[in-house]
């Protein structure tokens, strides 16, 4: 790889770092923007899957999505990016889906490294 094109890959993870850091917390740990990108790579998965395609077991995938959902571990606001809803066909199975806000912040992140 050349150095021209290296330098311009590396300015757009940094361009997409701080987007991520912008709209979530200046702080937000890169486990959690993994299981943001796990989740919206397969939307309407259940947390047996996100957990097993994050490589963690389910009690941390379960903080993690809880954080980033509407409301966190601790009973605070969430980062409002991920929502949980039961499946009908099975009411013990949770799904997780993107929000709008989790769409917008994805595309943003999309649109970064398209440029």
């Amino acid at each position: 790889m050349d150095a021209e094109k290296r330098t311009q890959g590396i300015r757009k993870l940094d361009r997409v770092m701080r987007q991520v850091r912008t709209s979530i917390d200046p702080l937000v740990p890169t486990q959690m923007v993994q299981a943001f990108l796990t989740v919206a790579a397969n939307e309407g998965s259940s947390l047996t899957e996100i957990a097993d395609k994050l490589g963690t077991n389910l009690s941390t995938a379960s903080r993690q999505l809880l954080d980033l959902a509407d409301r966190n571990r601790k009973g605070g606001e969430g980062y409002k990016l991920v929502d949980r809803q039961i499946d009908p066909k099975n009411l013990r199975i949770n799904r997780y889906t993107l929000t709008p806000k989790g769409k917008l912040l994805l595309d943003q992140l999309i649109e970064i490294l398209e440029d």
